[in-house]
């Protein structure tokens, strides 16, 4: 399995000989509006910094036909966006996935957990989030928890996590609490755009220390990919 950061919460994630872009929102890097090769868009949840019509338009020009898997939701807003309308053309669908639902993406299977977004305030309405795991023959487990911190059990001892490091609706000390209750083999680092270079250190830092026995807490190298066998 090989996964490529691609800016705050998007990652181009290939498993099982399939290739599966999640969250290209509107802090993901430009590159992500020019990924070629990918079976299957993913989105979690509603949020502009997981979705951004118009990259995600782009993203199914360069990948013509492609579906694009989201939160039920997101899914409906989706069905309806004027800057999809040459992508449905195209033979795009949206595929509304809830919590409990499973797809098939070649030979790997797409999971969504969960179901809603953590609090942010109590006067803010909760919508919508899926956490997803991807599984494939012979590949590691991989889990994204979009926006939520919940200790699904979905997500425990999972071999890869992709985690929210910092945002508006958490603490740090809940991000910690969530990666020992979780206790992932590998923790990766998103959702991170929200901070400066200076703060991200920190909670890196934090997370690194404070992480479980047996949780490996890996910040990208240079070339923003891992790969995990």
């Amino acid at each position: 399995m090989k996964i490529r950061h691609l800016g705050h919460s998007c990652l181009l994630v290939q498993a099982a000989g399939s290739t599966l872009l999640i969250d290209p929102g509107g802090f993901s890097d430009p590159a992500a509006g020019e990924a070629t090769g990918v079976d299957a868009v993913a989105i979690t949840h509603q949020h502009p910094d997981h979705v951004d019509p118009g990259l995600l338009a782009r993203v199914l020009a360069a990948n013509p036909g492609i579906p694009v898997i989201a939160e039920p939701q997101t899914a409906q807003d989706l069905e309806g966006a004027q800057e999809l309308a040459a992508a449905r053309q195209a033979g795009t669908e949206v595929i509304s996935l809830a919590a409990g639902q499973e797809l098939a993406i070649g030979q790997a299977t797409l999971s969504a957990i969960g179901g809603d977004h953590a609090v942010i305030h109590p006067d803010i309405p909760r919508v919508g989030n899926i956490g997803l795991v991807l599984t494939g023959p012979g590949e590691p487990r991989l889990g994204v928890t979009g926006d939520s911190l919940e200790p699904l059990p979905e997500l425990r001892g999972i071999d890869v996590l992709a985690f929210a490091l910092v945002a508006p609706w958490s603490k740090m000390r809940e991000t910690i609490d969530f990666l020992r209750e979780v206790a992932p083999r590998l923790a990766l680092p998103v959702h991170d755009a929200v901070a400066s270079a200076a703060g991200r250190a920190i909670y890196i830092r934090q997370a690194t220390a404070l992480a479980p026995e047996g949780t490996e807490v890996r910040d990208w190298d240079e070339a923003r990919q891992v790969e995990v066998g």
